[in-house]
């Protein structure tokens, strides 16, 4: 570009003696205050000197720009821009942007607050700014619709503009443009667009403007609209466009190529897998490498089996690849740090092997071996990935209590102030503060962290060569040595009680505390010592971040100091708002701050974007002429739902959406199979019998109902499993029996369930499948009762039991499955997260607890991307007419929603999305009041929710081998099953991303042959508005 046509813009500081030049090529400025503000500008130079005055512009430098012979003083606004850097060669081009100013937090709905505030303060318009080819009022008034919420048609145009513009409310800016012809102006908005509707309502009073169809002879466009399906079936494709222009995405898939670093990061995946990453997963990849380049952060949001690995890895490593190929210097390196659970560190090492070229990755697991890794990096010429676990994170001082007892106070006494540590005592209603009791320090918790009195601390780091007054006992807790043996009433554990009465014996002794170390927090290392020297940090499991915890706060260090973050989950919000909002502040604080809410009231967040339930107590004043009414607050609680609005304000600027259905072609068949069964009529008799007689209990009774809920529901959903050995259930406050569940079977019985098992189990390993059951009560002796029939059955089977460590648990079941396992028993919990089940075609749910995640992560265990496969078959056995009916009846209508926010749209789930309510507490619900049958047919729902796919070529696994005689005759290699119906929508999702890898590889192969042509505008400035 000739420097003679250009502008050039100057910043000195003369503190630092630092002056730095660029040229410009467009210019904007607000005149309106004082002096000239930059609304916008962009500027190109070297690299260095672009990105240097790219942040003094962006701090709230004053810059100088010669005009007329004259040197012109540019303000700029700190903080409040958008910026964005591009290459080309040697040089290098910076725009900036004014950011449109935040909607105002809106004003307190509780009447009494807003008395005692007085009058409201007056608040200042916000000003959005709008950028538009020279002349066009057309896309003048478009911008302007985007702006702002007020109705507003093509009709509208003339009357609109102008009024807005003779009040001074839409105000042209000034810019110097030397290539392109264009317009700026500044829209000044009052809160809820009060002008805008004010000159609507103006312009239909007197008749300037009027609506289509208004008059009376002509149609309005909302005949046989009655309610929102009827709106909807009628303007939802307007809709639809209006949210499309809305929301532009950073890669399109129907209509870009990918970029060659992700084509040669594919290809690397291809050379040293064997196997090339998916059209949608590529289609990921390329929009996260944009959006890391762009702002630095992104969050991928895929379905468990879709590859996010895969995905955060090769769009880190497409977008330094972009980076050495801008540099000068060649070939860079980088230095990355991966946080997960601690069962994947490994497969995490061998994903980024397969991905990146010329990186390697090394699981750490002190700051001493991240120091020599870090070593080995600078040494090399290898980027070099660190990967440690949540837990050594934040692994830090192991804290015991630090309190002592006082015999003549007979309490704990503060080890600062020296007073009685007290503790919150509740009984019929009423609340005292008494002296701690030896309960309270089993665990450190915020109500025994500090003194009452002085504020002090009450635990301390244990020193492991100290003999001190407490010892830990594993699954138990910190225990008093003197009072050992008053601790034996609070557990019924074998172990433990052997451990307190060894304790008991000699209180003098020192037990050394397992797991006591005295380490320097991983996080907090990174944080002190490391800035600036880590270039991308990959966070897996994120929503395992999202509470205020020690390991939210590990990550959050960890973040602060990386140049580049990608977090990756299947399911970021567990149901409630709070759950997201401490992650929003750790990712994302200046949206939030925006938003105007504050770190210290996240109630807040909650009562705008979840649902909160108020109770109030009105006191009625019949009797007392004298005296108002009056209404006062007693409890406020949390209630499952999270408003779109996370979403669209801020999640989807940073968020990538990827589903299996995206891939759907690519997937084995998948069904859930709920199969009902009929208890015996002995085992029916008996729980009919329980469930009325402890219902009588609690319809009478609502002081003892709260107490009795929790054994209610255990009961009646286990004793048809086990309808032996069951414990009395006991009056919670009065302590006689209130129901004998009898012994109806023994444990050398076979029940129904127990038959539709064996016979499952039969007809897959017939077939040559394995198959794995879930039990998920641990109180029940399903499990050994299961290994006993099964192994009598000549079947091969194992219980992965979880004292296995959950690092270890992959090649566990490896091992297993390469010695002949056909059977594996486990309870869901132990394989939710970071396991690969392939081998298992078959699963069954031989019972199910009320965690809805436990139960979709369990169940998609073998349902992979790199399932060879044709089918997999979930079987969720249940006894009908039982509590475990109901429980099935909810999950239906809870899965059938989730699929909805998946996009699988159903009329099930539609019903079932007015209950925002979490299984627990429905399942309460339901004791009185009898289910709600918005689920009628649970085989028919779960049947809707199915994925068939009839493109899949079906191919029969290998047999597994069997103990018994097997028939030589060869089975068939393939058979092509009759085409089926698949969820809604799916053909679509996947339809947008079909070819895209081959659509890329073809343009380049025809951009081989022609030049490059050079394009001086390279960047322009409508683009970067969008």
């Amino acid at each position: 570009m000739s420097q003679s046509r250009l502008i050039p813009l100057t910043y000195y500081d003369p503190g630092k003696e630092v002056r730095l030049t660029v040229y410009a090529d467009t210019i904007i400025l607000d005149r309106s205050g004082e002096g000239s503000v930059i609304s916008a500008v962009r500027f190109g130079g070297y690299p260095e000197m672009v990105k240097a005055m790219s942040d003094a512009i962006y701090g709230g430098a004053t810059i100088e720009m010669p005009f007329n012979g004259e040197t012109r003083q540019l303000k700029a606004i700190p903080k409040q821009y958008r910026r964005q850097m591009s290459h080309d060669g040697q040089y290098a081009v910076g725009t900036l942007m004014v950011n449109d100013d935040p909607q105002a937090a809106d004003s307190p709905d509780d009447e009494d607050e807003s008395d005692e505030a007085g009058e409201q303060q007056t608040i200042q318009p916000r000003k959005c700014y709008i950028f538009v080819p020279a002349g066009d009022r057309d896309r003048l008034f478009e911008e302007l619709d985007r702006k702002t919420a007020a109705p507003l048609i093509p009709e509208f145009r003339d009357c609109v503009l102008d009024a807005l513009i003779d009040r001074g409310e839409l105000r042209p800016l000034e810019v110097f443009s030397l290539r392109e012809k264009l317009d700026a102006w500044v829209l000044e908005l009052r809160p809820n667009d009060e002008n805008v509707v004010e000159i609507l309502e103006r312009g239909l009073e007197c008749g300037a403007i009027s609506i289509p169809g208004a008059s009376p002879d002509q149609p309005d466009g909302f005949e046989g609209v009655e309610n929102i399906t009827g709106y909807l079936n009628t303007f939802g494709v307007t809709v639809a466009d209006r949210i499309r222009d809305q929301f532009t995405p950073l890669f399109d898939p129907a209509s870009e190529p990918l970029s060659e670093e992700v084509l040669a990061v594919n290809d690397y995946i291809q050379q040293k897998a064997g196997y090339s990453l998916y059209d949608a997963q590529l289609a990921v990849a390329e929009a996260v490498k944009r959006q890391l380049d762009r702002k630095g952060v992104a969050l991928i949001i895929a379905e468990c089996g879709s590859g996010k690995t895969k995905i955060g890895s090769t769009a880190l490593g497409a977008l330094h690849g972009m980076w050495a190929a801008q540099s000068r210097g060649g070939a860079q390196k980088s230095f990355g740090l991966v946080m997960c659970p601690s069962h994947i560190t490994k497969k995490w090492v061998r994903e980024i092997g397969e991905t990146l070229p010329n990186t390697y990755a090394m699981v750490v697991k002190s700051i001493t071996e991240l120091e020599r890794l870090y070593g080995m990096y600078q040494a090399g010429d290898k980027s070099v990935y660190a990967v440690f676990s949540k837990e050594k994170a934040r692994d830090g001082y192991m804290r015991y209590p630090a309190v002592t007892w006082n015999d003549r106070k007979r309490a704990f006494l503060c080890p600062d102030c020296g007073k009685p540590i007290q503790m919150e005592y509740s009984d019929d209603g009423s609340r005292y503060l008494v002296n701690a009791d030896l309960q309270f320090f089993l665990r450190e918790h915020k109500k025994n962290r500090v003194c009452r009195e002085c504020g002090s601390m009450l635990w301390a780091p244990v020193n492991p060569s100290r003999n001190i007054l407490w010892t830990k006992i594993s699954h138990f807790g910190w225990v008093y040595k003197s009072f050992a043996a008053s601790y034996q009433s609070l557990t019924e554990d074998d172990v433990i009680l052997e451990r307190l009465r060894e304790i008991a014996e000699n209180p003098q002794s020192n037990f050394p505390v397992k797991g006591a170390c005295r380490r320097f927090p991983l996080s907090t290392y990174i944080k002190k010592k490391m800035k600036g020297r880590i270039d991308a940090f990959l966070a897996d499991e994120l929503h395992e971040y999202n509470n205020n915890s020690g390991q939210g706060d590990a990550m959050a260090e960890i973040f602060s100091v990386s140049k580049r973050f990608v977090g990756m989950t299947a399911t970021l919000i567990n149901g409630y708002s709070s759950g997201i909002f401490h992650l929003l502040y750790r990712l994302v604080p200046g949206l939030m701050r925006k938003d105007g809410k504050s770190y210290r009231s996240p109630q807040t967040f909650d009562a705008e974007y979840g649902v909160v339930e108020n109770t109030y107590e009105t006191t009625d004043a019949a009797y007392n002429a004298n005296r108002r009414a009056s209404k006062r607050k007693t409890k406020t609680r949390q209630l499952p739902g999270v408003s779109p609005l996370v979403f669209s304000r801020f999640l989807l600027e940073y968020t990538a959406f990827l589903s299996l259905n995206d891939m759907g072609k690519d997937l084995p068949d998948y069904e859930e199979i709920p199969v009902p069964i009929d208890m015996p009529w002995s085992v029916y008799g008996a729980y009919k019998d329980i469930e009325q007689e402890i219902r009588t209990v609690m319809k009478s009774d609502r002081k003892a109902a709260k107490k009795l809920l929790s054994a209610y529901l255990n009961l009646l959903t286990v004793y048809p499993d086990q309808p032996y050995d069951q414990p009395d259930i006991v009056h919670p406050i009065d302590g006689h029996i209130i129901a004998h569940p009898s012994n109806k079977a023994s444990f050398d019985d076979i029940l129904p369930k127990e038959e539709k098992v064996l016979e499952i189990v039969r007809e897959k390993i017939a077939a040559g499948e394995r198959v794995m059951i879930y039990t998920s009560w641990t109180r029940t002796d399903s499990q050994q009762k299961l290994v006993k029939l099964l192994t009598g059955e000549g079947f091969r089977t194992e219980i992965l039991p979880p004292s296995v460590p959950p690092e270890k648990r992959e090649a566990w079941v490896e091992k297993r499955v390469h010695t002949g396992c056909q059977v594996l028993i486990t309870n869901p919990k132990c394989v939710e997260t970071g396991l690969d089940l392939n081998a298992f075609t078959t699963l069954i749910f031989y019972s199910m607890g009320y965690n809805l995640f436990t139960l979709r992560q369990a169940a998609r265990r073998s349902w992979r991307i790199n399932q060879t496969a044709p089918r997999v078959e979930v079987y969720m056995l249940y006894y009908v007419d039982t509590m475990q009916a109901k429980a099935m009846k909810l999950m239906a209508s809870k899965l059938a929603v989730a699929g909805i926010i998946e996009g699988n749209l159903s009329e099930e789930g539609l019903a079932a999305m007015s209950d925002v309510k979490d299984l627990t507490s429905q399942m309460a619900k339901e004791l009185a009041l009898g289910i709600k049958d918005n689920v009628e047919d649970i085989a028919a729902t779960f049947k809707k929710m199915a994925v068939i796919n009839p493109h899949r070529e079906r191919v029969r696994s290998a047999a597994v081998p069997i103990v018994a005689a097997v028939d030589d005759t060869p089975a068939p290699v393939a058979m092509v099953e009759p085409p089926r119906m698949r969820t809604i929508d799916t053909e679509n999702k996947q339809a947008l991303y079909d070819g895209l890898l081959q659509r890329t590889l073809e343009e380049r192969r025809k951009k081989k042959s022609k030049k490059k042509p050079v394009d001086e505008n390279q960047l322009s400035f409508f683009d970067f508005v969008a």
